[in-house]
């Protein structure tokens, strides 16, 4: 066993004797009381040693954003605070269109809110030009991706 159940065990006996003399228990009894829970200290003792593999559960599915927190979100950028919850939502959506369009130009705002891992609260005004900026990147139309090539028909 390892020192961590021996002092667990100790711990266990102390407790035992204590409740014998506190409850006034005859000899008997109280010997039962210290060997149980001397017993318990080596089952945890031994159950400390098992190296047995648990099942890894799978992670969970990414909840789907619904009319309720388009609503919520919409309430919170429109507050004279931002929510923490706009501000994360609105940096998850910046990085996400930086990445989408990297060769875009961009205001040193929104190069500064994309470059923090977990933005700073900014002001109202200062998110409200981050939206207005994405909703720009995303409305204009970015170069053309180059049409699929054609796939010879198979003749039979």
């Amino acid at each position: 066993m390892k020192r961590s159940a021996w002092v667990i065990t100790a711990a266990l006996v102390v407790l035992a004797v204590a409740a014998g003399w506190f409850f006034g228990l005859d000899a008997r009894h109280a010997v039962v009381l210290v060997g149980v829970a001397v017993a318990a200290g080596v089952a945890n003792g031994l159950l400390e040693a098992v190296d047995v593999p648990r099942a890894v559960l799978p992670p969970l599915p990414e909840p789907a954003h619904g009319l309720a927190d388009v609503h919520a979100l919409e309430f919170s950028l429109a507050s004279a605070e931002p929510g923490a919850r706009a501000v994360l939502e609105v940096h998850a959506l910046a990085v996400l269109v930086a990445a989408a369009r990297p060769d875009a130009p961009r205001s040193d705002a929104l190069r500064a809110f994309t470059a923090q891992p977990h933005p700073l609260a900014p002001t109202a005004r200062e998110l409200r030009a981050v939206v207005d900026e994405l909703e720009t990147l995303v409305l204009t139309p970015g170069p053309s991706p180059a049409p699929p090539a054609p796939h010879p028909q198979e003749t039979a």
